[in-house]
């Protein structure tokens, strides 16, 4: 099996310590910082859990069919994630919500309702290289975890001593086929299994606009 080249895992993710290798964007258009995230979850019996997405950036890129329905960026970031108390363990599942005229409920246009990814982490639609052909109202999920291929392919990591994470550089994905318009976000997911809870926790970064 191989994994990404540009993510890194590990029991903790500090600082710039732990960073993916950067890759190299060409003919870029727009760039800038997103705010990434925090949420703390208290499971009961002294147990929580902690989600923080941090240093995200995305950079908007012409895409290479060069027609106004294609769009493409690459996002960048880190991920940590720690609990305490008797938590047994978690699962992290990590990736982008795209949508093509969705409301993510904060700046994106559009009055569809945005779906949930999948509960395996899986792409909805959409190739190899993290291109999506998107309708109206429609969504697909691009998973940063991605090791193996076909129904072999992974999408999550665990951990289970109290703290996990990744961090990823220029992971692309776009949209093609969407005439109106396209924007993405961050999702975050950690399952978790306490003598007394069992469920997932979710962080949703702030949605952006994909042009």
């Amino acid at each position: 099996m191989k994994k990404n080249s540009r993510i890194v895992t590990g029991a903790a993710i500090a600082g710039a310590a732990l960073i993916a290798a950067s890759g190299t964007v060409a003919g870029t258009a727009d760039a800038g910082k997103l705010p990434g995230g925090f949420k703390s979850k208290n499971l009961g019996d002294g147990n929580s859990v902690q989600i923080r997405l941090y240093d995200e950036s995305v950079t908007r890129s012409k895409a290479v069919t060069n027609i106004p329905t294609s769009r493409e960026v690459w996002v960048s970031g880190k991920i940590a994630i720690s609990t305490k108390g008797d938590v047994k363990g978690a699962t992290l599942t990590a990736g982008y919500q795209v949508g093509c005229q969705v409301n993510f409920g904060a700046s994106a246009n559009g009055g569809a309702k945005a779906a949930q990814p999948e509960g395996n982490g899986s792409p909805v639609t959409g190739d190899a290289t993290g291109g999506f052909t998107l309708g109206p109202g429609e969504t697909a999920f691009k998973p940063l975890i991605n090791v193996g291929s076909g129904d072999d392919a992974i999408n999550a990591i665990s951990f289970s001593n109290g703290r996990g994470g990744l961090a990823y550089s220029q992971e692309r994905f776009g949209v093609d086929g969407c005439a109106g318009h396209a924007s993405a976000r961050a999702i975050v997911k950690v399952q978790v299994k306490t003598d007394t809870f069992k469920g997932n926790v979710t962080l949703y970064g702030k949605p952006f606009s994909l042009g």
